[in-house]
């Protein structure tokens, strides 16, 4: 039955209507996104299945759709007739799912690349609405300790398939000035130009700098290149009386900071 023959109270686009999109479901809301069924399946339909695929949970589903590439997990969607009713194309139950076998979104029946698209831009901005809103209170506050620090980075950061290091700039009193992406790297690996981050310190007359870059490969603790690169940034930093205040490292939603662990040069 498609969405139309439903009651109006049923339907997702005329609940939230009626009632505000507080009143709806995971499934419904992704359903509205998605907008149009396929295949004999219902954008109610889909948005179950995919949700299931990422067993309900909106904070993985978010992570693997905004990923680079973004792999919804393995199995493909297919037509009810074959699988009935699962939408998964080698007619496994959705339960039955293995998830380290990620899949190409575009092998997800009813869930191509334009649906993938309009999916990932309402994300996109719902991040950029609460980066705005973190930002506006952050700036006018201190930032002193290594879970502030932490706090700016982490949305934007945890769910990077590359290195990046950005630098954070303050003011004598903690507010902060401004930050700038500094270099960005391999999966493994990033550099950065000291002179770069102490010319952005200059620019911003900032009394203090932290560091922060993230590690798409789960490990937290800093590598050697990274205890060099912060005694470098130290050094240079100093010259022109700017205290480095802390590295933060970023990975899955952890941190490990350079001065909470005691290894700040």
């Amino acid at each position: 039955m498609k969405i139309n023959d439903w009651a109006s109270a049923d339907r997702p686009r005329e609940k939230m209507m009626a009632n505000g999109p507080g009143a709806l479901t995971d499934t419904e809301l992704l359903a509205i996104l998605i907008n149009t069924g396929s295949l004999g399946l219902t954008a109610v339909d889909i948005a179950r299945d995919i949700l299931a695929l990422y067993h309900n949970n909106l904070a993985e589903f978010y992570q693997a759709i905004m990923r680079k590439g973004a792999t919804p997990k393995t199995g493909k969607m297919a037509k009810p007739e074959q699988t009935g009713g699962t939408g998964l194309m080698d007619g496994s139950t959705v339960a039955s799912v293995k998830t380290e076998e990620p899949v190409n979104p575009s092998d997800i029946k009813g869930f191509g690349p334009a649906k993938l698209c309009t999916l990932q831009a309402a994300l996109e901005l719902g991040r950029r609405c609460i980066d705005n809103q973190r930002h506006s209170r952050e700036n006018a506050i201190r930032v002193g300790d290594s879970t502030a620090i932490f706090n700016q980075f982490n949305s934007e950061m945890s769910e990077l398939d590359h290195e990046e290091l950005w630098a954070l700039y303050m003011s004598k009193n903690g507010t902060i000035l401004g930050r700038h992406r500094i270099s960005q790297g391999s999966v493994d690996a990033t550099c950065g130009d000291p002179r770069v981050i102490a010319q952005y310190a200059i620019q911003y007359k900032a009394s203090y700098v932290a560091l922060c870059h993230n590690h798409p490969h789960s490990n937290i603790r800093p590598s050697k290149q990274d205890l060099a690169l912060t005694e470098k940034v130290k050094g240079a930093l100093k010259l022109f009386d700017v205290e480095l205040l802390d590295h933060i490292i970023i990975s899955d939603g952890r941190y490990f900071s350079f001065v909470d662990e005691c290894v700040m040069p």
